[in-house]
């Protein structure tokens, strides 16, 4: 399905919490003496929160290697490896347009339709470099009014000898076990076929073998989606949606 017109949304709304320590870079350096090397990202308030964008990509990426795995081959569920092997390239597109040129009748829908067909099922769904994600992640905001942030100190590794780097100490912080951030993600104009590759993405999301951040090695970032709701808006409801928001009556209930 195309953005031409509207057919269906899928919406989750829930908790998303922290089963481990979580670290989410600022990604910046302070120039103030008592601040620690690493922090964590915060938002105008000083709150941590979790970036819909760093979510989505560690969602991608688990997604991949589970259906790389070949343990949904019977689903028929396709993945690129869209840095090596990705299901478009520029040839391919060049092709596609060259194929329409002289077409002058709907051109245009004519080469998304294809380019649409030769995507693998996670590119339909997280978006490529030649068509929009049908997913969208709100940042994910402290529930609470305050988090607890700890303080660590980490020692960098000299990639020579694969051991600690002298005089190389330096300290990080990260968000709490247990801390608790609203979560809100909606996927628009989902193909039938890709309901499966959406069941699979609540699965994750509820299972807590997610991880987010960075130090992921040292097993932070796990989170967990609880106490959520998936709700499905249809073209038979979708006025009723816009006019008093999401109701009992619209929610999904063939998520498993």
């Amino acid at each position: 399905m195309f953005f031409d017109k509207y057919y269906n949304k899928y919406i989750i709304r829930g908790t998303l919490r922290t089963n481990s320590p979580l670290h989410v870079g600022a990604g910046n350096e302070s120039l103030d003496p008592i601040q620690v090397d690493n922090g964590v990202i915060v938002d105008q308030n000083g709150n941590p929160y979790i970036p819909g964008s760093s979510l989505k990509g560690a969602l991608r990426s688990y997604i991949e290697s589970m259906i790389n795995s070949g343990i949904w081959s019977s689903n028929n569920l396709r993945t690129c490896l869209v840095v090596n092997e990705p299901c478009l390239n520029n040839k391919t597109m060049d092709e596609i347009r060259n194929k329409y040129k002289d077409d002058n009748t709907d051109k245009d829908l004519k080469i998304a339709k294809e380019i649409y067909e030769k995507m693998c099922d996670v590119c339909k769904l997280f978006g490529s470099h030649y068509f929009a994600s049908k997913i969208s992640i709100r940042d994910c905001k402290l529930k609470s009014e305050k988090a607890y942030i700890q303080k660590r100190d980490g020692v960098a590794i000299d990639r020579e000898t694969g051991t600690a780097a002298d005089n190389k100490k330096y300290q990080y912080e990260q968000v709490a076990a247990g801390t608790e951030f609203d979560f809100y993600m909606s996927v628009d104009n989902l193909d039938e076929e890709l309901v499966d590759l959406f069941k699979l993405i609540i699965k994750v999301l509820d299972s807590g073998e997610l991880q987010v951040g960075g130090k992921t090695t040292y097993g932070l970032g796990s989170v967990q989606l609880v106490d959520y709701e998936v709700y499905k808006i249809s073209r038979e409801n979708l006025r009723d949606y816009l006019m008093t928001g999401l109701s009992e009556e619209m929610r999904w209930n063939h998520v498993w």
